[in-house]
């Protein structure tokens, strides 16, 4: 495939590729372009062209760790070596379901699977089955994957803007193919907002099996929550038996090893983690109560989950290897003091020059809202937006060497050396555009 732009290896590709590419979120929002690689290390990224980037984008953020690590790659070419990766466990997949039993605190049993959309899938089929009520309540504006049930008011773009917050949100579709039956078992809701949340499971608990939710919002750029909000909606939840459900598919391990939900303090009673739990090796995991975990395995009408390659040993191997790195003692201090330097320059760069742009953060990731100054808590704020603007600085940051994508994140590969180069050129295409 040696063709000389990116445009040209799209076209070319499409003619066996629906689209050129294998996931449809693949082609940057910004550019309308997909990158093809030719091979990554640590936080750079090469394209097939030739040209050389530093990556922000780190595989939708689940390359925590970086491009290439050679713990990782030596944890994968050892499996590699026994000869078998597929069908069967092995001590590995013991070790690691034990392991993440001690540092994610709702974790009691784990049961892996290949992807994040395979386990929210499964926590889902799991809380229904374990409550017998067949209702989940989402955010509005949550995305958790792209299984039927959640291909609906999963992106800030589709919520139910009308929604005054004194009701539930209409159904707004992310894709055909979706049947009426399956919207139905779904009741939508304002993000932050405990009230709605209180009035809509007094009325309906007898329906609804649990509710599941981002605990950190990094699919819209960078928005928290509050402990206060996430104690409030358990309690309410325990009180009228439904469960609650934190997918930690992407902000699993970018505040600490204890997740979001360490870091809120608030233990949900089923997770799902992915991503950076094996750098960007397929492997993700549901884990909770062993009293609702154990659904799985009873006797007598489990819930069934199985799959040829759940907790694949090639993803086993490198989450073990990751667990081992995100361990120690200096790793998230050492990774946080380069990203929030990165974040506080970012953002006094912007501020200097008078761009209305707000660096929001938390833990490795970040986002850049431009057209916005204060703090960004509401996707009603999502209206002020200057989406010109920030096309034209990530086509620029682009072309100058520094991919941005969706997920914006800092990884333990970037260096200050990094980050301040970064800023340079960023000063540099400021200056020039902004």
């Amino acid at each position: 495939m040696n063709k000389s732009t990116l445009s040209d290896l799209q076209q070319y590709a499409s003619q066996y590729l629906v689209g050129g590419i294998s996931s449809s979120f693949r082609a940057n929002p910004y550019t309308t372009l997909p990158m093809y690689l030719d091979h990554a290390d640590g936080a750079y990224i090469y394209d097939a062209t030739g040209k050389k980037y530093i990556d922000y984008f780190m595989g939708h953020g689940a390359a925590l760790l970086g491009h290439n690590r050679p713990e990782i790659k030596h944890s994968i070419i050892q499996m590699l070596e026994k000869g078998f990766t597929a069908e069967f466990d092995n001590s590995m997949t013991v070790e690691l379901a034990r392991r993440l039993t001690e540092i994610i605190p709702s974790a009691e049993q784990v049961r892996f699977t290949n992807s994040g959309s395979e386990a929210t899938s499964l926590a889902m089929r799991l809380a229904r089955g374990y409550t017998k009520k067949e209702k989940i309540v989402r955010i509005d504006g949550h995305f958790h994957g792209v299984h039927d049930y959640v291909l609906f008011n999963n992106l800030a773009a589709l919520v139910d803007k009308q929604n005054p917050g004194d009701r539930e949100s209409h159904i707004n579709l992310f894709s055909d193919g979706i049947p009426q039956a399956v919207t139905d078992t779904q009741i939508i809701i304002p993000w932050n907002d405990i009230e709605i949340f209180d009035k809509i499971t007094k009325k309906r608990a007898h329906e609804i099996a649990a509710i599941m939710l981002n605990p950190i919002d990094y699919n819209n750029g960078c928005i928290t929550t509050t402990k206060e909000y996430l104690s409030a909606l358990f309690d309410i939840a325990h009180q009228r038996d439904i469960l609650v459900i934190f997918d930690e598919i992407l902000s699993g391990f970018r505040t600490g090893l204890s997740c979001a939900q360490g870091y809120y303090g608030v233990t949900p009673d089923l997770c799902t983690i992915g991503k950076a739990l094996s750098n960007g090796v397929p492997l993700a995991a549901i884990a909770g109560k062993k009293e609702i975990m154990s659904k799985i395995w009873q006797s007598d009408f489990p819930v069934i989950h199985g799959g040829t390659f759940s907790g694949n040993l090639l993803g086993v191997s490198a989450a073990l290897a990751a667990l081992d790195i995100m361990s120690q003692p200096d790793f998230y201090p050492n990774m946080f003091n380069v990203a929030n330097h990165f974040f506080d320059q970012l953002q006094s760069l912007f501020d200097t020059q008078n761009i209305p742009a707000k660096v929001q953060y938390l833990g490795s990731n970040f986002f850049i809202y431009f057209g916005i100054r204060e703090p960004v808590t509401h996707y009603s704020q999502f209206e002020k937006l200057d989406m010109a603007m920030a096309k034209r600085f990530i086509n620029a940051s682009i072309d100058e060497g520094i991919y941005f994508h969706t997920d914006f994140t800092v990884s333990a590969a970037h260096t200050k050396s990094d980050v301040d180069r970064s800023l340079d050129i960023i000063e540099h295409i400021t200056r020039r555009i902004l």
